[in-house]
């Protein structure tokens, strides 16, 4: 069976029990999730500008979050950014994924993974730890087994990585150099490839300018509509502003989203 190449994010299974966590509301809750998820996805190590942060979640969300603690809260507000607390703790950062690719090429180059001495702590991917035994076991053997799949499947996990936080091909060339990373790995994920374009027919069909920021947050929201999903996302948000323009023009009007 071909091994899952996609990114994941881990917590813990008491996850849900944490009292910085459950006496939070539910739309907290989900929105630290869901912060936790764009953190991989744009491989920024748990850092968000507060535009882009603000335009993802709503600010009372972000405040319920900055404060969910006195001395220890989810997450912090530092200056223009807010910052997943210890997001280190628990997520693969930038640096540690680039460590572990120069120790693979570097063991690639010397002809593979030197042997594990089985006294060691091994450390299965994930964040579990098996015991140390002077006995080899069944336990053992598999996490070696794991580890090296891991190894091998760094290009998978490249590719998904570059396709999950980049614009798909295709892409209008303004699309990709005016948007933040963040807003740019969100148009990408939903299909949007001319964001230029859609502000346009959103101008054009409502009389309403909007930024493309605001533009890709209109095409999501557009996109959650299509009954089984849109074939190809962009041709279909265009269409729903001609086909619907007073409804795109409401949704504009009630989130004060013009520019």
């Amino acid at each position: 069976m071909p091994r899952d190449a996609r990114l994941y994010m881990t917590f813990p299974n008491d996850f849900h029990r944490h009292p910085k966590l459950s006496r939070l509301p539910v739309e907290a809750r989900w929105a630290f999730v869901e912060m936790n998820g764009e953190a991989r996805i744009a491989d920024n190590d748990g850092v968000f500008d507060a535009g882009d942060a603000e335009f993802m979640w709503p600010r009372e969300i972000l405040d319920v979050l900055v404060n969910s603690h006195p001395s220890r809260p989810l997450v912090v507000r530092e200056g223009d950014t807010y910052v997943i607390r210890d997001y280190a703790e628990h997520q693969e950062t930038r640096d540690a994924r680039e460590k572990r690719r120069a120790t693979n090429a570097a063991n690639g180059a010397k002809g593979g993974r030197p042997r594990k001495n089985r006294t060691e702590t091994e450390s299965v991917t994930g964040g579990f730890q098996v015991g140390t035994g002077s006995q080899p076991n069944e336990t053992q053997h598999k996490a070696e087994s794991e580890s090296e799949s891991e190894s091998e499947s760094e290009s998978e996990l490249d590719v998904t990585l570059t396709t999950e936080s980049s614009p798909v091909v295709g892409a209008h060339p303004s699309t990709d150099s005016e948007l933040s990373p963040v807003i740019g790995a969100l148009a990408a994920q939903a299909g949007i490839t001319n964001v230029p374009e859609i502000v346009e027919q959103i101008r054009g069909y409502t009389q309403r300018r909007v930024s493309r920021d605001v533009a890709v947050g209109i095409a999501r929201h557009l996109l959650t509509k299509a009954r089984g999903g849109a074939r190809v996302p962009q041709l279909y948000v265009l269409s729903t502003i001609e086909q619907s323009p007073l409804e795109v023009q409401q949704y504009i009007d009630e989130g004060g989203l013009a520019s």
